[in-house]
């Protein structure tokens, strides 16, 4: 490999979750992961982050821009999480079949269900067993594309999901908040004991 940069802004699908990247051939292993992706000036313009794997696929890996990764160290060095991101407090789970609907929820329909609603976020108008059926009137297919619309929204901004509880198709009024990850870890000046 040689270190070029083949691709800007290539969107890449992390877990369901798309990420804008810069595509290299730079070989990544799985002991470089985190490391610097550098110009010909010695400048960092990267932090390495994932490779592509496959049998017709060979030295294709994929860098956070610097743009982005500072950005994101700012808000951790500052709030301790990355700030705005918006969340519903729901946990998903893709069913894929009639036997396994019907086992843990009742219901012979596949689809995306609900599977845990956090409390003191939108527990007054989802409740588990719940199906997604659309979010803003698009058709949902998977938690991937709940996640999808979820990230697209601002912090405050109000949805319209349709779910299907008890057998009826039911909306309701989702209100996007902001994420902020429970943590006893506490960095600065205070000593742990």
């Amino acid at each position: 490999t040689c270190g070029y940069v083949s691709a800007l802004d290539r969107e890449i699908n992390t877990d369901g979750t798309p990420i804008r990247m810069i595509q290299t051939d730079a070989a990544i292993n799985p002991g470089n992961s985190g490391g610097g992706l550098f110009n010909m000036k010695g400048e960092l313009i990267g932090i390495v982050n994932a490779k592509s794997t496959g049998s017709d696929v060979e030295g294709l890996g994929f860098a956070i821009p610097i743009d982005e990764a500072g950005r994101v160290a700012e808000e951790l060095i500052s709030n301790g999480y990355v700030s705005g991101k918006s969340y519903v407090g729901i946990s998903l789970t893709d069913i894929t079949d009639s036997f396994t609907a019907y086992y843990y929820f009742k219901n012979q329909s596949t689809g995306v269900y609900i599977t845990q609603v956090q409390e003191g976020y939108n527990d007054g108008v989802l409740q588990y067993g719940d199906r997604i059926a659309a979010i803003d009137g698009t058709e949902i297919s998977s938690s991937a594309d709940v996640k999808e619309i979820v990230k697209e929204h601002k912090v405050g901004d109000e949805m319209t999901f349709t779910v299907s509880r008890n057998g009826k198709m039911t909306d309701v009024t989702v209100k996007c908040y902001e994420y902020v990850p429970q943590s006893d870890v506490s960095f600065g000046s205070e000593s742990a004991g």
